[in-house]
This record gives structure tokens, sequence and C-alpha cells, in this order.
């Protein structure tokens, strides 16, 4: 409805972090039927895709049962579940809620990975331009809707999902050396 009433149309993409998926299926939910609308979400790549320390189940999971829910988790070869890996506490997990597999599987919504110092440069980023200090976790959906954004026309409309505090972040922001 808000997009609608400020720019009379709606968005080209939507951007969540994806952690347990709550933050994002809130976001994709109302626009699910919407065929014209992509949907993107962040995962957290950790220190890389192609290490063991990331939580991207559905960028490098497999179907698994975990908490009674069939999904993409991490896993070994005998459906033990692996240690998830995040610079962020929030995405730091090894399953993802069943409606983003659901999503994934329709090929209706992408998933992406977003490293550590990805997210970290992110969170400096929209702090400095905006004056908004985003949450780790959602510093991951900003670094993944800024490289989409960069690959889209100017009168594309691309909407991030920012939420939580980024001030309870500053002291492992701080830690990692990103700023001083």
């Amino acid at each position: 409805e808000q997009m609608q009433e400020a720019e009379g149309r709606l968005p080209d993409l939507l951007v969540a972090c994806v952690g347990g998926g709550s933050n994002a299926i809130g976001t994709f939910h109302p626009f699910i039927d919407d065929a014209g609308v992509r949907m993107l979400g962040a995962e957290a790549a950790g220190e890389g895709l192609h290490t063991e320390h990331h939580s991207a189940t559905l960028t490098k999971g497999e179907i698994g049962v975990l908490q009674g829910c069939k999904s993409y988790l991490l896993q070994d070869e005998y459906g033990m579940i692996k240690e998830a890996h995040s610079v962020a506490p929030g995405l730091d997990y090894p399953g993802v809620g069943p409606e983003h597999s659901f999503l994934k599987d329709l090929k209706r919504a992408e998933y992406v990975g977003v490293t550590d110092q990805e997210a970290l440069e992110a969170f400096v980023t929209l702090s400095q331009v905006e004056g908004i200090i985003p949450a780790l976790e959602s510093a991951h959906a900003v670094h993944a809707g800024m490289r989409e954004a960069a690959k889209m026309s100017r009168d594309h409309i691309v909407v991030i999902t920012v939420s939580g505090r980024g001030d309870k972040d500053l002291e492992t922001v701080f830690g990692m050396g990103v700023v001083g």
C-alpha cells in the first residue's frame, strides 16, 4: 500500500536477510502472487561458500528434517546437523523455515550468499551514507541489495528490509577492525 501510494506501482525487487527466515518471509509474503516482483534472500556466507564456515542453508544445504520440519539444512552425509557460522548472531543457524525451501524449489525466490566481510562493509556504508546503523543481520540484505541495484537501471525500485538495532553490533564491528 505504501509503495502504491508513493510510487504508483510495486517494487521491482525485494531483499531481506535469511537465517531461520522469519524476517524475509514477512517481507516476501504479501508479494508472492505478484510475479513481477523479484524476491532475493541474503544468506550468511560467513568466511565464504567454499568453506565450511557459513550459514547458507538454501545455497549450500540439502533437504533434511530439523525440529519437525522438512527443509534445507547444513548436514553431513549421515544427516547430522553441521555447525553454522555468521558474524551476525541472528543468521547463525543451520536450517531455514520450510516456506523458503518451498519458494526456492518453486524458483519464486532467489537466495544468495553474503560474506561476513561484505556485510561489515555494507554496515559501514549504510551508516555513513544514510545515517542508519543496521543490525549485522540486515547488513547482509543491504549488501545483496546494493549488489543487485548496481546491475539495474535507475528507474527500478529496490526495497531492502532493514530491521533490528545496529548499535548492539558496534562492539563486533569495531572489534573486527572495519572502522576505528
